[in-house]
């Protein structure tokens, strides 16, 4: 029974419609919180905030630093025909042009947990936009 609702699960994603505009994206997953680090999984990777060093990584290469970070910004975004609403949780870094994206969710529970965890790590306050 078990093999046959896992068989219609992968069905029904594989028959769920893609837009080009919108590809799918991999959900916002909280995967190690404790006192050395938090581990994030997210659209574009895995983000590692390390406690000791003070640092965010992605891929073994620092993207920026504790003190850098300014706010953990959580946004909605309005879903339209050809796309789903969606929820983001960003890094705005000091002097950057753009901010550094952790990742998205369909659910605000999940994007919410997901910011709050970054700022308890770094110390910055969570701004909704």
């Amino acid at each position: 029974m078990e093999r046959l609702l896992a068989r219609l699960a992968q069905l029904a994603r594989a028959l769920t419609p893609q837009t080009a505009q919108q590809p799918a994206q991999p959900p916002l997953e909280i995967l190690r919180f404790d006192e050395e680090q938090l581990l994030i999984r997210g659209c574009d990777g895995v983000l590692c905030f390390e406690r000791r060093r003070h640092v965010v990584k992605k891929a073994g290469r620092v993207v920026a630093s504790f003190e850098a970070i300014s706010q953990v910004r959580l946004a909605h975004h309005r879903g339209g025909d050809d796309h789903p609403a969606y929820w983001s949780v960003d890094l705005h870094v000091k002097g950057w042009f753009a901010d550094v994206r952790v990742g998205s969710s369909e659910y605000d529970v999940d994007a919410s947990i997901a910011a709050a965890r970054i700022a308890t790590v770094v110390g910055k306050p969570v701004k909704a936009w």
